[in-house]
């Protein structure tokens, strides 16, 4: 499986890389807004047989999480809600832009995008951008359908997973997410009933059948035929 290891992309912005590959696809992870939790890079690792991960951390420079991963416990919304104050979302996009590059620099790709709730806007803003050409994961994102403006020419392959009981993501913001990509050739979107905000996470919330549905996802992408 290999340990995961920290690195520096561009020698500033903080990621966790998992897998022992030196090419072929990989995987890009933006994270919740708790940060890269030991649970997440264990899911990432299990992908380690058909590709590498980079997790960066959105949050590298406002801080206010703990250890090197700079993350925010599963149970302290206020805290992690707190870290968007001063939030730059130019950024973000450039951090996301920066560890997408360099991840293929590395691995050769094609790269799939993985955003987990505060995530999942980014990976489809990176997707309509190019940076990931092997497709782009949502587990939980939230407020997908504040961005479907930025998201015109999207081709890559998506894998939407939502909960049926996330306030975050009610029924109508899933349906204006489908309407939007009802044309795309390969996109499926896919609703778990009874699960909520956050299934993916180890904690309250956490919903195995749900986040091994999202895994499944990353790992159909990364070993599709090209």
């Amino acid at each position: 499986m290999g340990e995961a290891v920290m690195a520096e992309v561009n020698g500033e912005i903080p990621v966790v890389v998992t897998g022992d590959a030196t090419s072929g696809p990989a995987v890009v992870v933006v994270p919740s807004i708790f940060g890269a939790h030991d649970d997440l890079v264990a899911q990432m690792a299990s992908l380690s047989d058909v590709g590498p991960a980079v997790v960066l951390d959105p949050f590298w420079r406002i801080g206010g999480g703990d250890g090197p991963t700079n993350t925010v416990p599963y149970g302290d919304a206020e805290r992690a809600i707190g870290r968007l104050d001063g939030f730059e979302r130019s950024r973000c996009r450039d951090d996301v832009a920066a560890v997408a590059d360099w991840t293929k620099d590395r691995f050769g790709g094609p790269l799939v995008g993985v955003g987990i709730c505060f995530g999942g806007p980014w990976v489809l803003i990176g997707a309509a951008k190019g940076w990931f050409d092997g497709g782009a994961v949502t587990w939980h994102g939230s407020r997908l359908e504040t961005t479907l403006d930025l998201l015109d020419g999207l081709t890559a392959p998506l894998r939407l997973h939502f909960g049926d009981a996330d306030p975050i993501t009610p029924p109508e913001a899933i349906d204006a997410v489908r309407s939007h990509f009802a044309a795309h050739d390969d996109c499926e979107i896919v609703v778990h009933p009874g699960a909520n905000h956050g299934f993916s996470h180890e904690g309250a919330a956490w919903d195995p059948a749900a986040a091994a549905a999202g895994l499944a996802s990353v790992r159909e992408l990364l070993t599709r035929p090209r």
